[in-house]
């Protein structure tokens, strides 16, 4: 399986890159419209560098493109991606337009190719153990509180940006969406959203409550203007867990899971897993083997939520300015 990355992006150098020999990926073609010639493939890996993106998806012999661009360029470029007849995907958030979200599944139906969004935490190992250690204490989960918020970053981040569809909800929203789908298996039934922060040009921080079937629900707090915190806690019936780092688990560390079965207490150390690695072979494995519907199902029913989140905090969808800025 041969890789293009389109957009040079932090992420995708910290992340997307170095997981790629693990993935089973061992070709990959880089487009950067600003930093070309900063570019570093990772060690072992063949590949070429372009500065344009369109002649990279018109001279790439790549099977699937990685789009890692600004979030208001995301849907173009996965797009662009799909009508070259590429696999795709699409860091999050995958678009900022619900329409777009059908439009490019209903795209990739009609070339036949996979088409996924990067939200990755959801293949650690480590949520497999939650879910083992609800059904050995005969439970299900109920309750979920999750919290991911960081101290400010630099004024010149794309996430300050308004015409980069920047903003607390577009970039931390994805981590309030999935829970629910990963552990309840269902969209919410209803949803509360509060703006907690400002920034000249986006929010900065959200607080959210979101209903499900069953009297089951999810709290979130969510931004850029506190101390660290990235923490899940899974609640139910004769189980409780909780884990830090859930979200962006380095690939190098063994996180704990601290899990209380019917008033007992014990952690469970799990292994080192690189998410994105994980997540990247699950997409090689669908293309190869399939069915990969279940991928683009995913994105789609996340981009439903999403944009009734928005709606919830009073924000609307995107403009879906056209940011001009190259990565």
């Amino acid at each position: 399986m041969k890789l293009l990355l389109i957009g040079y992006s932090k992420i995708a150098q910290r992340r997307v890159l170095p997981a790629l020999a693990e993935a089973g990926i061992a070709h990959v073609d880089v487009a950067s419209r600003s930093r070309a010639a900063a570019v570093t493939l990772p060690e072992g890996a063949a590949g070429r560098v372009f500065d344009d993106y369109e002649t990279a998806l018109a001279e790439s012999e790549a099977d699937l493109v990685y789009v890692s661009t600004v979030n208001s360029t995301h849907a173009e470029w996965a797009e662009r991606a799909l009508l070259h007849s590429y696999h795709v995907i699409v860091d999050k958030p995958a678009v900022t337009c619900l329409d777009d979200a059908h439009r490019l599944v209903e795209l990739a139906q009609r070339q036949g190719r996979c088409l996924a969004e990067s939200t990755v935490y959801g293949y650690h190992p480590q949520i497999a153990v939650v879910k083992q250690a609800f059904a050995e204490a005969g439970s299900h989960p109920t309750r979920l509180t999750a919290t991911f918020s960081f101290p400010s970053l630099p004024a010149d981040n794309f996430r300050y940006k308004a015409a980069c569809d920047g903003g607390a909800l577009w970039d931390l929203g994805p981590y309030a969406v999935t829970p629910g789908r990963i552990f309840f298996d269902e969209e919410p039934q209803e949803i509360t959203c509060r703006i907690t922060g400002k920034g000249d040009e986006v929010e900065t921080s959200f607080s959210v409550l979101m209903t499900y079937s069953d009297g089951r629900s999810m709290v979130g707090h969510f931004g850029f203007n506190t101390g660290y915190r990235n923490r899940l806690d899974i609640l139910g019936p004769q189980a409780s867990v909780a884990i830090d780092r859930v979200f962006t688990a380095p690939a190098s560390l063994a996180n704990e899971v601290h899990i209380n079965q019917n008033n007992q207490s014990k952690i469970i150390t799990v292994p080192p897993a690189d998410q994105f690695a994980l997540f990247l072979r699950a997409v090689v494995s669908a293309i190869e083997t399939g069915p990969h519907e279940a991928l683009a199902e995913d994105m789609v029913s996340d981009a439903r939520v999403m944009w009734r989140l928005r709606e919830a905090a009073g924000m609307g969808g995107s403009a879906n300015a056209q940011a001009g800025v190259s990565r």
